[in-house]
């Protein structure tokens, strides 16, 4: 999982250096007044916007997470989970949202289970199976 982390975290370097990249561009343009319609003269702005909104969201916190992740220190939870909580790449558990590799976790049992997850991008580095839950148990106890 963490090879899918460090995939996500150079794609998004590459995504902000492109986006620095076009920024610089159609700024020379700016200033060689070389621009062709009115949208080129405000596309250095919509750009800054953009590489600061995707470096604020995306970047940084993996960068941050990347720390985390080189000493192997993850935060924890323990959740009751079911089929219903995975969806394509999502865990949604008890008002959070975690993020895993689409088609890592396969016909996952109902119980509960011991999460860690990077701090910043809820990312799952590691899911363990605690058990069964209670109601699971007392639905073997009524069973004839």
């Amino acid at each position: 999982m963490r090879w899918y982390f460090l995939w996500g975290l150079i794609a998004s370097l590459i995504m902000i250096l492109v986006l620095f990249v076009l920024m610089i561009t159609s700024l020379r343009r700016n200033w060689n007044h070389t621009n062709r319609s009115v949208v080129s003269y405000f596309l250095p702005s919509l750009l800054a916007i953009l590489l600061v909104y995707l470096a604020a969201n995306q970047l940084v916190p993996r960068v941050f997470d990347a720390v985390q992740i080189v000493y192997g220190q993850y935060d924890s939870t323990e959740v009751t989970l079911s089929e219903e909580n995975f969806e394509y790449n999502l865990i949604i558990a008890e008002d959070q949202v975690f993020y895993y590799p689409p088609s890592h976790f396969k016909n996952m049992e109902t119980g509960r289970y011991q999460i860690y997850f990077t701090e910043r991008t809820n990312y799952v580095m590691n899911i363990i199976f605690i058990g069964e839950t209670d109601e699971a148990n007392e639905n073997l106890v009524n069973s004839p």
